[in-house]
């Protein structure tokens, strides 16, 4: 049966380990130059074999001493250098457990080590220092007050000047409590800085994005308005071409009824018309009157009539005794038919 996948398994790498390698990242960070100035390790007063007393690391804030630790003589230490691969935390300590069961003299459970690994070429270079924890007790009762017994760190000194070697049990648990506080703090105050700087960077390409996002709005706002504005324009000139067209059949037809109500007011009232046409601008009438010849003059006096004639010869109707007449005229483009009220009928 195939073996069940993790489903924290990405493209071949185990994501459960993340945490871990990111640990162990930020510890192998610590010990680069520029983390080690910006990050000092906390100050510890340190009491060395032959009773001096001293503070590590060198030039500490006396004043801001919390912890105290005691140096081992060299008497109840042993010391192995081991070269290793670079290993997760996890299995480095394992591989160092191991290493250390097989190394020391005393039991496993009476055997208290310490370790401090450098980084090399090939991989880090691990220095262990083991002691019997009988030892390192009778040592701590004879140097140290009973009343800090549980407070007291226990050291092996650094060879070749390196930094010393915790042994681990004693009371470094708060010490370096304290130590992954102040690192996560100021990595936070890092992260927070770094962020900030970002978004200051960032705030004016911001700002113009934003003032693009307006402009675009503002040009779609013109546009949107413009289009408005050119359908009003086009509406508009859509009805002037038919007010034109409109004046121009209204001024190509006149009404009839205003050339009716325009030579109702012109005759004398023995005028009789018995047709009254109009095509385009010509008009023609035709009627009896007492007067045909004075009909033609009353026509020709109008300055809105044009091109007076008589078609036919005027003759005198057999009946009712008046001249028969038929006469043709043009309204003028130019003007437009006076009303009865503008233009006064002459005398009669």
């Amino acid at each position: 049966m195939a073996a069940a996948r993790s489903n924290l398994v990405l493209f071949g790498f185990d994501l459960a380990q993340l945490p871990t390698l990111l640990r162990q990242g930020w510890s192998e960070a610590l010990q680069w130059p520029f983390f080690a100035r910006l990050l000092p390790p906390e100050p510890v007063r340190v009491r060395l074999p032959d009773g001096e007393r001293t503070v590590w690391p060198p030039g500490g804030d006396a004043k801001a001493i919390v912890a105290n630790a005691v140096v081992l003589p060299e008497g109840l230490l042993l010391r192995r250098t081991l070269p290793m691969p670079s290993l997760a935390a996890a299995a480095q300590r394992e591989a160092i457990e191991l290493a250390i069961s097989g190394a020391s003299p005393f039991p496993l459970e009476n055997t208290v080590w310490g370790w401090r690994s450098t980084p090399t070429e090939t991989g880090c270079e691990v220095e262990l220092a083991m002691a019997a924890r009988e030892h390192v007790a009778d040592y701590l009762a004879r140097t140290v007050n009973e009343h800090y017994l549980g407070e007291i760190e226990v050291w092996a000194a650094g060879e070749n000047g390196r930094p010393p070697v915790v042994i681990g049990g004693f009371g470094e648990a708060r010490r370096l409590a304290r130590s992954r506080r102040r690192y996560w703090r100021i990595g936070g105050l890092a992260v927070l800085a770094l962020g900030l700087t970002l978004a200051l960077a960032a705030s004016p390409v911001l700002r113009q994005r934003w003032d693009m996002s307006d402009f675009d709005a503002r040009y779609a706002e013109a546009g949107r308005q413009a289009r408005e504005a050119m359908a009003d324009r086009d509406a508009l000139a859509q009805a002037n071409v038919r007010l034109m067209a409109i004046a121009a059949y209204a001024d190509a037809h006149p009404e009839p009824q205003k050339v009716l109500g325009r030579l109702s007011a012109l005759l004398p009232d023995s005028v009789y018309l018995t047709r009254l046409e109009l095509q385009g601008r010509s008009v023609t009438v035709a009627g009896l009157a007492e007067n045909a010849a004075g009909i033609m003059e009353i026509l020709s006096a109008q300055p809105d009539f044009d091109d007076i004639r008589a078609p036919a010869a005027i003759t005198r109707d057999p009946t009712s005794k008046r001249e028969s007449f038929t006469i043709e005229f043009r309204l003028k483009d130019t003007a437009t038919p006076a009303t009865p009220a503008e233009t006064e009928a002459p005398e009669r």
